[in-house]
């Protein structure tokens, strides 16, 4: 089977950015091994974009400065307007409804991808996390700030003692939960109320340290990613969310010794084709975690940092500083 790589070349036509494609087939073995290094943009030096989503058949990114651009399949971005100027750290999707979110209580709404409108969002906390399960959106912001909504446009606050900042939410079939900045864990199964467990307590010397970065809930397994004090990467895997196992970071390189990543792992997605998690991290790397741990993969795309990656529709999307981007038909 033959793997095709979109290359990303960037024409600025007016405001229409189109990103030509360049295909390169590659051995099924090889899947991974071949991304296009070059950028979308080097336009400043600060960060770029932060979060993805699938949304009507194409990509919606979102980041600095509430930048919001649509990147298509066949190669082609075209910027959104929006009337923020906050940075946006989340998006997320389901059926018609498009929201995206971020600092100082941002939060838009979209129902069709193009235009976005700001709703009152009750809260000046930075929103760091969106998810959804049965007709109840969740978001989670900074100093423990949960806020609930059922059509993305009226938002309530819930009170919950949570201590760290809300950093990331996801949800499967049967709970919310989520994780903060301060080692909690915390989970709900209406939405209301929160039972929080403190990971590093509870795990002290059994398990390092470990500051929270993201969570994906996925198949029946539980991934936390974030680093340990000494600032290796931390992985952690439950599948209930209640007990929860460190993963080892290690892989075999191109010499075929044992390495082990070393630097932060940003975001998570999961392909299920494949039944493998995988990690965007610091300085352009990308971590494969199989269900076996001797066949973890570690590719080097840049030099940038990989701040979000998503798997949709047979494709795979990975965002990052400078407003890099990098895409690969599955």
């Amino acid at each position: 089977m033959l793997f095709k790589t979109i290359k990303i070349m960037p024409k600025v036509i007016g405001c229409l950015i189109l990103l030509s494609p360049a295909d390169i087939s590659v051995k099924a073995e090889e899947r991974y091994s071949l991304f296009d290094t070059s950028y979308v943009s080097k336009s400043d030096n600060s960060k770029g974009y932060n979060d993805i989503v699938f949304f009507k058949d194409r990509f919606i990114t979102v980041g600095k400065d509430g930048r919001i651009d649509c990147i298509y399949r066949s190669g082609e971005r075209i910027p959104v307007n929006n009337s923020s100027i906050y940075k946006l750290n989340c998006a997320f999707s389901c059926g018609e409804i498009l929201i995206t979110a971020g600092d100082h209580g941002t939060i838009l709404y979209s129902s069709d991808g193009k235009s976005f409108y700001r709703t009152e969002s009750g809260t000046d906390k930075s929103i760091n996390g969106i998810t959804y399960k049965n007709g109840l959106i969740i978001a989670g912001a900074d100093n423990g700030t949960i806020l609930t909504s059922k059509n993305g446009i009226s938002w309530n606050i819930v009170p919950a003692k949570i201590k760290g900042n809300i950093v990331s939410l996801t949800a499967n079939n049967s709970f919310f939960i989520g994780i903060s900045d301060a080692g909690e864990i915390i989970k709900s199964f209406d939405g209301i109320i929160w039972e929080i467990q403190d990971y590093n307590k509870e795990y002290t010397g059994y398990n390092k340290y470990s500051k929270f970065k993201k969570i994906l809930a996925a198949q029946n397994s539980i991934i936390i990613i974030g680093t340990h004090y000494d600032g290796s990467p931390s992985i952690l895997f439950s599948s209930l969310g209640h007990v929860w196992a460190e993963r080892e970071s290690i892989y075999q390189n191109n010499q075929g010794l044992i390495s082990c990543l070393t630097t932060k792992p940003n975001g998570i997605t999961y392909n299920p084709d494949r039944d493998e998690f995988i990690l965007a991290c610091d300085n352009g790397e990308l971590f494969i975690l199989p269900t076996c741990t001797k066949c973890n993969k570690y590719i080097k795309l840049s030099e940038d940092n990989l701040n979000a990656v998503i798997y949709a529709d047979n494709y795979l999307l990975i965002v990052g500083d400078d407003f890099s981007v990098f895409i690969q038909k599955q």
